[in-house]
C-alpha cells in the first residue's frame, strides 16, 4: 500500500453520517435490518419484567427471526422472550438493543503486486497487509467500496470502522506512509514507513 490518502466517500455527505473530527465519521450501527438478525438485551427492571411475565398479551412472533420468539408490546416498547424457555428458569424478557455510534473513515491507496497485493486493475482488496492493520489498529472493514474498486484500474479503497473513535484516529497515522507485509525468515512483520 503506498500513497494512502483519505478518501472521502459520497455517502459520508448524507444524513446517516455526522463529520466529528477531520476525515473522521459518525454513523449509528446497523441491527435488525430485516434479514432475521435481532439484537436484544435482557430487561433490567425486575417490577416491570415481574409483570410483563405474568401478563396474557403475548403473541407468538411471525417472519423471519421472529418465530422463535413470544412479542408484546407495552407502553410502546417492544418484549420479546424465547418461546423454547417460556415457564423456565431461563425466561428472560427482552428488548431491542439500542444502535452504537459508530467511527468511521476511509482511505484510498495504489497496491503493490510485487509485495503480494493485488493487481491496481483488481476489483478486491488483498488480504494482507489489510488483515494485519485491522489486528493492529482494533479496527475492521466497514466497506469495502466494491463499485470503485471495480471502476478504478489503479487505486483500491476501504472503510475502517470502530466503535472508538481513538481507534480510528490511530489507524488515520497510515496516511502518506508506505505499508506493506516483510518476510523475515519464518515470520511475516507488517511494516510502516
Amino acid at each position: 500500500m503506498k500513497n494512502i490518502r483519505f478518501y472521502e466517500a459520497e455517502k459520508y455527505k448524507t444524513s446517516e453520517y455526522e463529520k466529528v473530527e477531520s476525515m473522521i465519521y459518525k454513523t449509528m450501527e446497523k441491527i435488525n435490518q430485516g434479514d432475521g438478525n435481532y439484537s436484544f438485551k435482557g430487561c433490567s427492571d425486575e417490577a416491570l419484567v415481574t409483570k410483563l411475565l405474568e401478563s396474557n398479551e403475548w403473541e407468538q412472533g411471525t417472519g423471519k427471526g421472529l418465530a422463535r420468539y413470544m412479542i408484546m408490546t407495552h407502553q410502546g416498547k417492544r418484549y420479546y422472550r424465547t418461546t423454547e424457555y417460556i415457564g423456565t428458569d431461563k425466561d428472560i424478557i427482552y428488548i431491542e438493543k439500542e444502535p452504537d455510534p459508530i467511527y468511521v473513515t476511509s482511505i484510498v491507496f495504489e497496491p503493490e503486486p510485487e509485495l503480494g497485493e493485488n493487481e491496481p486493475a483488481a476489483a478486491f482488496v488483498s488480504q494482507y497487509p489489510l488483515e494485519d492493520i485491522l489486528d493492529k489498529y482494533y479496527v475492521y472493514c466497514g466497506d469495502f467500496y466494491e463499485k470503485e474498486n471495480e471502476m478504478d484500474k489503479e487505486n483500491s479503497y476501504v472503510e475502517f470502522a470502530s466503535c472508538s473513535i481513538e481507534d480510528i484516529r490511530n489507524v488515520l497515522t497510515l496516511i502518506g506512509k508506505h505499508v506493506y507485509n516483510k518476510e523475515d525468515g519464518d515470520y511475516i512483520f507488517l511494516k510502516i514507513e
